[in-house]
């Protein structure tokens, strides 16, 4: 009895196993980098953050998310502060800087962000202000 039921379970994990390795070949393999272009959306921004990881996880998609605030004003900030210690898998930095911004990040901006895109396969680029944009995100 022992022995058939062993079989049983070793043909579900074969069978789950490979259901996931034919899903991560049919999203296309690789990996994906979000880039989201973020200003005043601290009510949405950890919901989106959490959709794309929920997307990973899902469908076995290696992922990365850096987070450009442009202009924010509002408490998007300490959010991301919170979540990029929390996982190491989320990025984030200021497009603008003013004379008053202590931000470490300040003034990297667009050449980092050129090279995000030139070390990964397949990036996301998604303006959170243009709805158009929302939509390419896995919600």
């Amino acid at each position: 009895m022992l022995p058939e039921l062993l079989w049983i379970v070793g043909l579900y994990v074969a069978a789950a196993a490979f259901a996931r390795w034919i899903i991560r070949r049919s999203s296309g393999g690789g990996r994906r980098h979000y880039v989201l272009v973020a200003g005043n959306h601290q009510m949405q921004i950890e919901g989106y953050i959490r959709a794309i990881q929920l997307f990973s996880r899902r469908t076995g998609t290696e992922i990365g998310i850096t987070v450009v605030l442009d202009r924010s004003t509002d408490e998007t900030e300490p959010i991301l502060e919170r979540m990029a210690r929390k996982d190491s898998g989320i990025e984030w930095m200021r497009r603008d800087c003013s004379e008053s911004s202590g931000h470490r990040e300040c003034g990297r901006g667009e050449e980092s962000i050129g090279s995000i895109a030139a070390a990964e396969s397949r990036v996301v680029w998604v303006e959170l202000a243009r709805q158009e944009d929302v939509r390419r995100l896995p919600l």
